[in-house]
């Protein structure tokens, strides 16, 4: 088994995951600078188990959306992870930074 590696939180914050053409709006529940958990609010379906999902992550210190392309990872209810595989640096940065902020306020996560 692979294990984690890097700082991880509890965190809340708005997403938008493609679906197709639109964009659904979902909560981001827990976050590394690797990957999110998303809360769609209900349960899954087959049309979000694509192989890609282009993600905006919406930060509250930040005043444009994070944009990712990430892959699915479990489901579980409505919760749905996603690894990131396409990311730029600065905003795997500014995942950092939120992090950090996080782990001030002492949400982070062992």
């Amino acid at each position: 088994m692979v294990g984690r590696t890097g700082m991880r939180a509890r965190t809340d914050f708005q997403v938008r995951a493609s679906a197709g053409s639109a964009l659904v709006p979902c909560r981001g529940v827990e976050l590394s600078t690797t990957g999110v958990v998303i809360d769609r609010g209900r349960g899954t379906t087959e049309r979000d188990h694509r192989l890609l999902v282009q993600l905006e992550l919406s930060l509250a210190e930040r005043t444009r959306p994070i944009r990712a392309v990430a892959r699915s990872v479990w489901t579980r209810g409505p919760l749905q992870a996603f690894r990131f595989v396409r990311i730029a640096d600065a905003d795997r940065l500014n995942l950092a930074e939120h992090l950090d902020l996080v782990a001030l306020r002492g949400g982070a996560l062992a």
